[in-house]
């Protein structure tokens, strides 16, 4: 049994979901928990096992671990099985142990550097921790021409969201959509590049289709009020649902996204009873992929 539940759930089978926050640099995006869990795909829900009839008697967690143990194992016997390291890793991320999944990801690399698909994993969960260059060098020999990932192509954008370049951004943006038509994640990044170059409507659009969306994670509430917001909608951002923040930090957040997008919006101020959430401190949220996003 424990051979079959390792095999249902690692390996390249196994299905993870989710939303990662991933915070801009201060040049490109003020703050960004959506440009995915690495995998919008990477908060949300949670994982998705691909199960045989014994596993799927046990409680979702209690078979994760069991699976997490078993690859464990199987990658401690041979490191270089790319396959055991790929279904380590995975089911550590799947787990909440994303630091342990880097380091397994950081050795199969290594031992394994032209497998695209540990490349994705491993380049997705840089971003993840922020760490833009690692990033951008894995993701870029990660993306296969030939065999296009709206997942890579979505979290490439989101590298080039971060160093800026928006209209680059946009560009892999609008192609992981083409893969994945509707996917959340990507409409609100796709969305946000729209907002960093001043077309605050179309980006309202996009926002509104993905937080229409049952996958969409809550993170894509608060940048469609920002943008509600940024367009001096406040009386309609307010009533977005799973807002929290108070007015004053609102309006920073308006002030900055006017500051870097250098957009004319109309002069009205928040009103001090009307509080409308967004992302907090830092206004900016990106998603480096979905829920179901393997």
């Amino acid at each position: 049994m424990r051979n079959s539940l390792g095999k249902a759930l690692g390996g390249r089978a196994i299905r993870t979901a989710g939303t990662v926050a991933v915070l801009a640099a201060a040049t490109g995006l003020a703050g960004c928990s959506g440009f995915g869990s690495t995998d919008l795909g990477e908060a949300g829900g949670g994982p998705q096992l691909t199960q045989t009839a014994d596993a799927a008697q046990a409680p979702p967690q209690d078979e994760l671990a069991r699976a997490t143990e078993y690859w464990g194992k199987e990658h401690a016997k041979n490191p270089r099985d790319p396959n055991a390291a790929l279904a380590y890793a995975k089911n550590l991320k799947a787990m909440g142990r994303k630091r342990e999944a880097y380091a397994i990801l950081q050795q199969a690399h290594r031992l394994n550097p032209q497998d695209r698909e540990q490349l994705s994993e491993y380049g997705r969960l840089a971003l993840e921790f922020d760490q833009v260059s690692t990033a951008k060098a894995i993701l870029e020999r990660a993306d296969d021409p030939a065999k296009p990932d709206w997942r890579v192509l979505n979290a490439r954008g989101t590298v080039l969201a971060k160093e800026g370049k928006h209209k680059e951004a946009t560009d892999f943006f609008e192609r992981a959509l083409a893969l994945a038509p509707g996917q959340p994640s990507v409409l609100n990044n796709l969305a946000l590049a729209h907002a960093m170059a001043g077309e605050a409507q179309k980006a309202e659009g996009m926002l509104r289709q993905a937080a229409a969306s049952g996958d969409a994670d809550p993170r894509v509430n608060q940048n469609l009020a920002l943008v509600l917001s940024l367009q001096g909608k406040y009386g309609e951002a307010k009533r977005v649902p799973n807002q929290n923040l108070p007015a004053d930090a609102v309006q920073a957040n308006v002030d900055y996204m006017k500051s870097v997008v250098q957009v004319a919006a109309r002069p009205e101020t928040v009103p001090a009873s009307s509080p409308v959430a967004t992302a907090s401190a830092t206004p900016w949220t990106m998603t480096t992929s979905a829920a179901k996003a393997d």
